[in-house]
């Protein structure tokens, strides 16, 4: 959409072709999901996660990548999230052993949180919030592959930090506008 060389898309046709783009995406992964809340999710934060004093270059790829810095990336993750505490049966009270490092470095980024959101909110700039929740959502993914969950010695305190992180991302996607999906 470069308005000064007179190219002007309407939001409703955006809307329809990144709904489009998303279910293509869906297919390709043989995934699930809400084309329409994943399409929504990808421009909200291809937009919201560059400093709002800078240009915006919009990239069809880029926004509906899974695997990147994307809105499907965080939906994603948050749908793992939803996944893992599916499977996982009810346990007794968290029972902390020796700490793994990516458990510590999860802890540490979900208790920065509040201080993401009252930067964001003193600069008034939701791109601190969208970056950090790309951070949060990375750092997931690194406990993810190298703690196993369910079955561990540790399934239990591994299970709270899965909330903990679930319960976070979701606040965070919840401040960019965009909507989480228990599957994916």
């Amino acid at each position: 959409m470069a308005t000064r060389r007179g190219e002007v898309v309407l939001l409703s046709e955006f809307l329809n072709e990144a709904e489009k783009k998303a279910k293509q995406e869906i297919s390709k992964r043989k995934t699930k999901g809400d084309a329409r809340k994943i399409a929504v999710g990808a421009i909200k934060y291809a937009m919201l996660r560059n400093e709002n004093n800078k240009n915006i270059t919009f990239d069809w790829d880029s926004a509906l990548n899974f695997e990147g810095e994307s809105g499907p990336y965080l939906q994603y993750s948050y749908a793992r999230a939803s996944s893992i505490l599916r499977k996982a049966k009810p346990t007794n009270k968290p029972q902390i052993n020796k700490l793994e490092e990516q458990e510590i470095k999860l802890i540490k980024k979900i208790l920065q949180f509040p201080q993401q959101i009252e930067n964001a909110s003193l600069l008034l700039n939701p791109s601190i919030i969208a970056n950090y929740s790309f951070q949060l959502a990375q750092t997931f993914n690194e406990f993810y592959h190298s703690c196993p969950v369910i079955g561990s010695n540790s399934e239990s305190f591994r299970l709270a930090l899965v909330k903990a992180f679930k319960i976070t991302i979701k606040n965070s996607l919840y401040l960019l506008g965009i909507n989480v999906m228990e599957e994916m």
